[in-house]
């Protein structure tokens, strides 16, 4: 096995899918496909919908991660597919365990009912299930197959026979994603396509679609000589590049050599001599009570944890955890001098599994110092000198509580789950790690706890926080939960969901319609103005801010952040009353003020909002006094209103530390999008050589979510920012592609991605594709209905093709004149 093999085989896949509740497909990830696989995809379509020859089975054939899976789904989403077929079946036959699970499984998507069909009942049931199909096959449906190599290697027999009588089903279109054949492709496949790697260009644009690097064209090329051509190799090389914020020369060593440069592995030769001794002389034998007690703890962490967290756990004397480490440290029970961080060697843990366990009694006096210890989390101010050292000591704490709570939750400890829970509170979870919620809901479910809904609830938030998919259909299962309890508690959680579910499906809309978001805004007061009790008028008086948020009316606004702060200020909230401070109209300075009484108590999250916040009032103000025009930030390059702005910000360097201070709280929460929202706000206020990265950054994230508008718009501004420092080469290609996709964003934002097209081409004095470039662009301005710019690029057609050299042409002139037309168009 090669080298490169060997690291992608130690990653997991990326192509992963979700299927929401109800839906037969998986629901369609943001992808390239479309770009990458134009012609392919396109074929497949064809196949699929063609009236005149139907197929009864068709295949797509080609290497593990050429993309097959990917493909077939794109192609099943098409509406032209959609309209043709009223049943959309999927089944993966990786998770196929037998036989009769897969005809469990195909009966079920085929919607048979029990009664007609049951696949525990002997070797005929295969036919019997497809003579039920036969019998409700009512509509045309298609269904695919995918990872059939699975399905082959449990019954290669029983594969083929399967593929004989569902291609027989009239109706019906079996769609099969397969590595290949062993021997002949089954009689009844009428159509295949097979899938070849990736052509340079065609890999180029897809990792440079995920995370741009338009300045490290060169070592992306070798990068991607030693994947070849290979789709989920070349996205997993870009997530990695952005995750680990590697360069891409660091890549090549890694995919050279991973295990030295990836693992840093490193190789015990003591292992063989440790382990004789161990068995021996057990630690039984060997330490005292105190220390065999730290060393059963220590054992259920095969992380470690540093020293100072151990020992506040323990609840041992300082003198004594330092003679206990001092025993176990003689014995070479570490895995390295003991330092900060402590880990018991590979063999002692081993012997500690199998040998010990903590008792209820045990797990229970630890669980409840943890909880207490997860309550007093550290105070982190962004922008002071110790901030970085304050994060990393923090982040070490977090990793510490993490490893605590999975080893509890990995033996169904339940108050593990109230400890996962108190942790992952969205209010001062910090990076809330996705595993670990996903692991809460799956022990709470296990074990029928009445925290279920709460788990589900506290997935959802920390999945809408992170922008991934999947947050409403979680919140949707915790609101179903809620509602069937009358408690208070239980109808503001019921509440809290139903207003969450609604924002978090509303946002990445491009024109950010909020209706649905403000009408369940406004169900949840109604509900919640009923309830008497503490918890109730807490949830009714956060649901009067939040419909105060989205109302555009200025005395409603306050009607409603009044009415809120007169039920906080009885409630005797502090933290309430500080929130109805910031929804108040106030000063920069205000804001500023507020973002610290938020960080004490804890509320990062809203402490960011605050410096965002200040930052964008300050912003727009700039704006409005220096061009007479009421926009965001993100439309200063677009409207040609830079310059300006620049010359005071750069008078004024605390306006971009508000937004760095936001950035560095978003970061420790992991809130990617705002992060990647005040990157590109930033980057607009940038020189070339600080903006590049950050927009690239930028881009990785909301390619991520389903901010799409944003990725193109933010691509748009890049490229300027690459003209701006020279290097037209390196922003060519990405306009090329950008032009044809940013459409949608607005005609303004189309145009002026042609029109830096046209720029390029002429400053790098290439007079073909320049020509070509300003057609297009005036062909664009006829769209307009004024467009007095539109004669000075028909000047420009007629010189660029009537000479052999380029013309002499101070492009901004050209150009740049024009812009208070766009404005007004």
């Amino acid at each position: 096995m090669s080298m490169a093999s060997r690291f992608f085989s130690l990653i997991p896949s990326i192509f992963t899918y979700t299927t929401t509740e109800g839906s037969d497909v998986p629901k369609l990830h943001p992808s390239w496909v479309a770009h990458i696989r134009q012609q392919e995809l396109a074929s497949i379509i064809e196949e699929l919908i063609d009236h005149d020859q139907p197929h009864s089975c068709i295949a797509c054939t080609g290497g593990h991660g050429i993309g097959k899976s990917v493909l077939v789904l794109q192609a099943i989403h098409d509406p032209s597919v959609s309209a043709t077929f009223r049943h959309r079946c999927w089944i993966d036959c990786h998770v196929v365990t037998d036989t009769s699970n897969f005809l469990e499984i195909l009966a079920r998507e085929m919607g048979v009912p029990h009664t007609e069909f049951s696949p525990f009942g002997g070797g005929a049931q295969l036919e019997t299930l497809v003579t039920a199909i036969r019998r409700f096959a009512v509509v045309r449906r298609v269904i695919v197959l995918d990872d059939l190599d699975h399905l082959y290697a449990l019954d290669k027999s029983f594969t083929d026979e399967v593929i004989k009588l569902l291609s027989s089903i009239d109706k019906l279109v079996l769609v099969l994603t397969i590595i290949g054949w062993t021997s002949a492709p089954p009689r009844e496949i009428e159509w295949s396509l097979q899938l070849k790697p990736l052509s340079l260009e065609r890999a180029r644009f897809l990792f440079q679609s995920i995370y741009p690097v338009p300045l490290q064209r060169d070592t992306l090329d070798k990068l991607l000589a030693r994947v070849r051509g290979i789709p989920q190799y070349i996205m997993i090389l870009a997530h990695l590049a952005y995750q680990s914020q590697l360069q891409l020369k660091d890549l090549i060593q890694i995919v050279d050599d991973p295990q030295n440069n990836l693992l840093s592995m490193q190789i015990d030769h003591d292992v063989k001599s440790l382990e004789e001794s161990i068995r021996a002389y057990p630690p039984e034998d060997r330490l005292d009570h105190h220390a065999l007690y730290v060393f059963r703890f220590l054992a259920s962490l095969p992380r470690g944890i540093s020293q100072n967290q151990l020992q506040t756990l323990v609840g041992l004397p300082m003198d004594t955890f330092a003679s206990v480490c001092k025993q176990m440290s003689a014995l070479a029970y570490f895995d390295s001098e003991p330092g900060d961080h402590l880990v018991l060697s590979r063999p002692l843990q081993e012997y500690a599994v199998r040998t010990s366990t903590l008792d209820p009694r045990t797990q229970d006096i630890h669980l409840k110092r943890l909880i207490a210890l997860i309550e007093t989390k550290g105070n982190l101010r962004p922008g002071t000198l110790d901030f970085p050292q304050n994060v990393q000591q923090f982040t070490e704490q977090k990793i510490n509580i993490e490893n605590i709570l999975f080893t509890f939750l990995d033996i169904d400890s339940p108050i593990a789950v109230e400890a996962a829970l108190q942790f992952l509170k969205p209010r001062c979870a910090v990076k809330p790690s996705l595993k670990l919620a996903a692991k809460v809901v799956e022990v709470a479910e296990r074990k029928k706890m009445h925290l279920l809904p709460y788990a589900l609830q506290t997935e959802g938030e920390a999945l809408h926080n992170s922008v991934y998919l999947g947050a409403p259909e979680l919140l949707a299962r915790a609101e179903a939960l809620f509602s069937t309890s009358k408690d208070d508690a239980s109808v503001v959680g019921e509440m809290e969901c139903h207003v969450l579910r609604t924002e978090s499906t509303a946002r990445g809309v491009v024109h950010g319609n909020k209706e649905e978001w403000k009408q369940a805004a406004e169900y949840a007061c109604a509900r919640l103005s009923t309830l008497s009790s503490e918890i109730g008028k807490r949830g009714y008086a956060h649901s009067l801010l939040t419909l105060a948020q989205l109302s555009e009316d200025t005395k409603e606004r306050t009607t409603l952040v009044t009415d809120a702060h007169t039920l906080f200020k009885d409630l005797d909230d502090g933290y309430g009353l500080i929130l109805c401070d910031f929804y108040s109209q106030m000063s920069v300075q205000s804001v500023v003020n507020l973002a610290l009484e938020f960080q004490a108590f804890r509320d990062f999250a809203m402490a960011a909002t605050c410096y965002r916040t200040a930052f964008h009032s300050t912003i727009q103000s700039v704006i409005q006094r220096t061009s007479r025009r009421r926009a965001s930030v993100e439309y200063i390059k677009v409207l040609r209103i830079r310059e300006p702005i620049i010359e005071v910000v750069n008078s004024h360097p605390q306006v971009l530390d508000l937004l760095k201070k936001a950035i560095d709280l978003y970061e420790l929460l992991g809130r990617n999008l705002d992060v990647a929202f005040c990157q590109y706000h930033l980057a607009q206020l940038l020189p070339p050589a600080k903006a590049i990265d950050l927009y690239s950054k930028a881009i990785y994230q909301f390619g991520c979510s389903t901010f799409t508008h944003h990725r193109e718009r933010s691509t748009l501004d890049q490229c300027y920012s690459l003209m701006e420092s020279e290097e037209y080469s390196a922003a060519i290609p990405i306009l090329e592609i950008l032009q044809h996709r940013i459409g949608y964003c607005g005609k303004i934002f189309h145009l002026r991605c042609k029109e830096l097209l046209v720029e390029c081409h002429c400053r790098l004095n290439a007079r073909r594709p320049a020509l070509q470039a300003v057609r297009e662009t005036i062909k664009t301005m006829e769209e307009f209905e004024a467009s007095p710019e539109l004669q000075r690029y028909k000047q420009l057609l007629a010189a660029l093709d009537g000479i052999n050299t380029m013309p002499l042409i101070a492009f901004y002139e050209t150009v740049y004149e024009g812009h208070a037309r766009l404005v007004e168009v």
